[in-house]
């Protein structure tokens, strides 16, 4: 078993990590948004853009679990990571609205469901042992709409799957958050516990 020193030390690096894994995606931004207009104009091949898109979902798939495999997950910090995905997603997608990949109404969806999120955390406890208020449903749109930014990442960088596919993905993922939004629309949210 390693010594408390060495495990307390392992356990700050982890947490560490887990924080500058969440910072990245903010940082990454403005790049990853540059790199999609690019790709659509012809001026970079796409795969910078593929590169720092994965680099972007794994740090999202990595920074939770660190931060709680070190003991450090803390609600300010889990507001902050969720806030990175929304703006991440918001933001890729709006640029791909603005390409003309994906409709208006699908940016939209995240922001009406991003605030659905607050007001929920802002209005109900968490459930015991958690940082934040969450529901499958919603935790659920979050991965779709990161599944669609890398869609729209694929077009972008190789073509594939298509621009109609591209904006059919769009019209189904806004569909779901019109279903995910339904419920709530006709009571109020509930805790996931």
């Amino acid at each position: 078993m390693p010594h408390p020193a060495k495990r307390k030390e392992g356990n700050r690096a982890l947490a560490l990590s887990a924080r500058l894994l969440t910072v990245f995606r903010f940082v990454a931004l403005p790049g990853f948004l540059w790199m999609m207009a690019a790709a659509a104009g012809g001026r970079s091949s796409g795969a910078p853009l593929v590169v720092l898109y994965l680099a972007v979902a794994l740090s999202d798939f990595f920074d939770g679990r660190l931060a709680r495999a070190a003991g450090a997950a803390e609600p300010r910090w889990a507001i902050l990571d969720v806030a990175a995905d929304v703006t991440f997603n918001l933001a890729s997608l709006a640029c791909a609205a603005w390409l003309g990949l994906v409709g208006l109404w699908v940016p939209a969806g995240v922001a009406v469901l991003a605030g659905r999120f607050v007001a929920r955390n802002l209005t109900l406890p968490a459930p015991s042992g958690d940082t934040l208020a969450e529901d499958r449903a919603g935790k659920l749109a979050g991965v779709i709409y990161y599944a669609l930014v890398g869609i729209v990442v694929g077009e972008l960088a190789a073509g594939v799957p298509g621009r109609r596919a591209v904006s059919l993905a769009g019209d189904l993922t806004f569909l779901y958050t019109l279903l995910v939004l339904g419920p709530s629309l006709r009571r109020p949210p509930k805790s996931s516990a």
